[in-house]
């Protein structure tokens, strides 16, 4: 036990020591000896980001809206390489990725552990919106730029925006002939790392036909440590392609065509278990499984850390029967398909967008480490095709007035499928197999339309709208077999058909004060809406099954600035949402976690945030952000299961006033960047340390202490150099250096906590190379 603290405490110091060496050559050099003469000479000015959130390309100091915007330079400095790791650059946004369901929440608005409930925030990639949320599992592959815009954005970007969207710009071709590839090794510290190879080739094939093939590998080796027969959690292996084509047609005619297919293979899991609720030891519990394979001996306390403990190996049952192996594991595949054309015509810019996207899982997953394993096994196959078209007109912009109008359509099929093997003989129960396939079929209308009046040289009026209709047929069903078989047993235990139709008006204004060349106020009133739909959980054959759409009322104050002569950007903004009907998945009272999607009583979001860049010395740029959320239910009553203490006299779940989930009230991060030209003879030399501060927060809506996250603080750190002819980057990245225990989500589950780990500390050397 002391050698275990004292290797603990030896990762901190060794990474506290990592991320102060980013910095410690950075003041040395700043402060011990003059910027040589002969230095190249930088800006003083901050970077000017432009951004795309008004569907025109502008200064991201320019739109009367909140966002932040992360470039491909700051992707590679910090080392993002998925969606999960930008909520540290970003204030107000979290995101978790484990296998089970990706989620973003924005202002404490998100989706949830339910595969019925639509996205609070909206994704875009090339303009096209991502309608499910299993796609946002794959990596970034040559990634331009991303987006996060905070509050309604139903005008411009539609439909399950109610907290926000995020948009993901690819790179695009290039008439110049170049090329690229990165080469990169990392090692956690628990166990295991992640080996990756991707890269470009750009260039025109003939005089008017531009190209660019991307591609990426990446193989990981788990961080959880497993104790048992079968991989660390989780072994995974990615690999995609991309191939984008640009077509000059004419002078005013653009045709652009992207394919793309991205897949992995995961084995093993990327959720542990917590000890919650202060039942028998883990040993205790896999003692009982129907031979669970676990020795009492080795197995500790479920804990918050990096260790599982499932067996992958042969298995009987309670009667010495051979039930087989099973492990957990998922395999998915995604394809898309988008013809974006554009003709300008002297008044504006026509856009045509189309495309197909599609993907394809199959996902094991069972009871884990209190050795529910081969008492609970589940198979989930999901598949999705979708198709969409927009047409966008985007008038010349005026110094007086100019507009955009469009229209979109969606028509999308989903099927998913659960088989789920219970064995339950060893703790009393039945031993059966469960079927639940399901389908929804979806169709989307929307008409929109936004306006801007330049009312005088300073003030701007901006009103906008948009119309929407969504039907959707539902169709599920129950039915039992025998344990691992394909004989039916009697009856459908249900079988609905269920079909709805809604339309939504959601407008918005905003008034812009161009109060000085370097500052930017408005304000503005703006809805938006998520979608309702069937809860895919139905206990109750002839219950109640739909829940209503989401709406969303806000009115946000915004301040841009910019100071000492360009060298300082300040940005500030103040928001308050009302929310209607939010839709929340509720853990039903149980063993076995299982979820069902209702309405709640009104909500309400308000809060601050803030950014800051600050060009501070020749060699240095700081920065941060800020934000403060008070996000809680108005009225709650009737949540399906929740901690004790939040039932009121009659043993009915009463959550008001209580915080809504992955809604920290504070929350902030600092970095610093250190340039130095020439360091190394005529190798460039570039620093950076990213602190990032997060307050505690529940991650399930039960309330159980459990499922509580504390506040917790990240340090992060990159140094890199670059060769002469900046065709070659040694990059040295490290990501949690401390070590920092962090719970993406929690549910409860049984005895324990279902909990996926945020990944320990990480160290990657990364060699790039660009002609």
């Amino acid at each position: 036990m002391i050698r275990t603290k004292v290797s603990q405490q030896t990762r901190k110091v060794l990474g506290g020591v990592f991320a102060l060496s980013a910095l410690s050559i950075g003041v040395n050099h700043a402060f011990a000896q003059e910027v040589e003469e002969d230095t190249k000479p930088q800006s003083k000015n901050i970077e000017i980001i432009e951004v795309s959130a008004t569907k025109r390309p502008a200064s991201i100091q320019d739109v009367p809206v909140s966002v932040s915007a992360v470039t491909a330079q700051q992707i590679e400095k910090v080392g993002i390489n998925d969606m999960e790791d930008l909520s540290i650059l970003i204030p107000n946004f979290e995101i978790n990725s484990a296998a089970i369901l990706p989620n973003l929440y924005v202002r404490g608005l998100g989706g949830g552990a339910s595969h019925s409930i639509e996205q609070s925030v909206g994704r875009f990639i090339d303009d096209v919106y991502i309608s499910r949320a299993a796609i946002n599992l794959h990596p970034f592959m040559d990634v331009s730029a991303v987006e996060v815009l905070r509050g309604p954005q139903g005008t411009l970007f539609g439909k399950n925006t109610a907290a926000g969207a995020m948009i993901v710009r690819t790179a695009k071709p290039q008439s110049e002939f170049a090329y690229g590839f990165d080469v990169s090794a990392s090692s956690y510290s628990t166990t295991g790392g992640t080996q990756e190879v991707n890269g470009f080739i750009t260039g025109a094939l003939t005089d008017n036909l531009d190209a660019r093939l991307a591609f990426i590998y990446r193989d990981k080796d788990g961080f959880y440590k497993n104790t048992m027969d079968g991989p660390d959690g989780a072994d995974r292996e990615d690999s995609g392609i991309r191939a984008k084509f640009l077509w000059h047609a004419s002078e005013d005619t653009r045709v652009g065509l992207k394919l793309e297919y991205m897949e992995y293979e995961e084995n093993g899991s990327d959720t542990a278990e917590i000890g919650a609720f202060g039942g028998p030891p883990l040993s205790a519990w896999q003692d009982i499984a129907t031979a669970s394979g676990a020795d009492g001996s080795t197995i500790t306390e479920a804990a918050l850390d990096w260790v599982v403990h499932y067996n992958c190996g042969p298995a009987t049952d309670a009667e010495g029967n051979d039930i087989g192996s099973f492990c957990p594991s998922r395999e998915q595949e995604s394809t898309n398909v988008t013809l974006d054309i554009e003709h300008d015509f002297t008044a504006g810019t026509l856009t045509m967008i189309s495309a197909l996207q599609n993907y394809e899982y199959d996902h094991q997953f069972q009871g884990l480490d209190m050795g529910f394993a081969n008492l609970f096994r589940a198979i989930r196959q999901e598949e999705y095709d979708g198709f969409s078209q927009e047409i966008r007109f985007t008038s010349e912009e005026s110094d007086t007035f100019d507009y955009i109008v469009g229209m979109y359509y969606e028509d999308s099929s989903l099927k998913r499928d659960q088989t789920s093997h219970f064995n339950l003989a060893a703790i009393g129960g039945e031993v059966y197999t469960e079927e639940e396939p399901w389908t929804q079929d979806t169709q989307t209308l929307a008409l929109f339309g936004q306006a801007r009046w330049k009312l005088t040289d300073d003030w701007t009026a901006i009103l906008g709208g948009r119309w929407s209709q969504e039907d959707k047929d539902f169709a599920f069903r129950r039915y039992l077999k025998e344990y691992q078989t394909q004989n039916v047993l009697g009856e459908d235990e249900v079988n609905r058909e269920e079909s709805r139709s809604e339309s939504k008006f959601t407008p918005s204004f905003t008034v812009q004060w161009q109060a000085s060349d370097d500052m930017n106020l408005f304000a503005t009133y703006a809805k938006g809406h998520k979608t309702g739909g069937f809860s895919d959980r139905i206990e109750d054959p002839e219950g109640d099954i739909e829940f209503d759409a989401e709406e969303v009322s806000s009115i946000e104050l915004g301040a841009k600035t910019t100071w000492l002569d360009g060298a300082l950007s300040l940005n500030a903004n103040y928001f308050s949402m009302d929310i209607e009907g939010l839709q929340l998945s509720t853990q039903l009272e149980g063993t076995v976690a299982a979820f069902t999607v209702d309405n709640a009583a009104d909500s309400t979001s308000e809060g601050i945030e803030i950014e800051m860049k600050f060009y501070a010395h020749e060699n240095w740029n700081l920065g941060g952000n800020y934000s403060y959320t008070d996000a809680s239910y108005d009225e709650f009553i009737g949540g399906a299961d929740c901690a004790e203490r939040l039932r009121n006299s009659d043993g009915v779940c009463d959550l008001s006033g209580e915080p809504l989930i992955f809604a920290p009230k504070n929350k902030w991060s600092l970095f610093a960047e250190y340039y130095h030209d020439d360091l190394f003879g005529d190798w460039d030399f570039n620093a950076r340390t990213d602190i990032a501060f997060t307050d505690e927060h529940y991650t399930d809506i039960s309330y159980f202490d459990g499922a509580k996250q504390g506040d917790y603080t990240t340090y992060n750190a990159s140094m890199r150099v670059v060769s002469p002819n900046e065709d070659i980057t040694i990059s040295l990245i490290g990501k949690n250096l401390t070590d920092e225990k962090i719970m993406a989500w929690g549910i409860p589950s049984g005895p324990n906590i279902l909990a996926a780990m945020a990944p320990p500390r990480e160290l990657t050397l990364k060699v790039s190379y660009r002609y």
